[in-house]
């Protein structure tokens, strides 16, 4: 079962400020849930989105290593 987490929890998965986190959710760049009215994230979108974010990745990393 994957893990719910809440704002706070949720800012310091990826090193964001909880104002930070609620900025993201407000422009909607950011995959979350709001049940009741509470807002949370589950850990594995959190990581997908980190993931398929733009940047360089670990791949790219490894290759121009060789």
């Amino acid at each position: 079962m994957d893990e719910f987490l809440n704002t706070v929890e949720a800012s310091r998965f990826i090193k964001r400020t909880p104002a930070g986190m609620r900025n993201l959710v407000m422009r909607r760049m950011i995959p979350f849930r709001k049940p009741a009215g509470r807002l949370l994230f589950l850990r594995s979108e959190l990581e997908r989105w980190v993931q398929d974010a733009p940047g360089v990745s670990l791949d790219d990393i490894k290759r121009e290593g060789r």
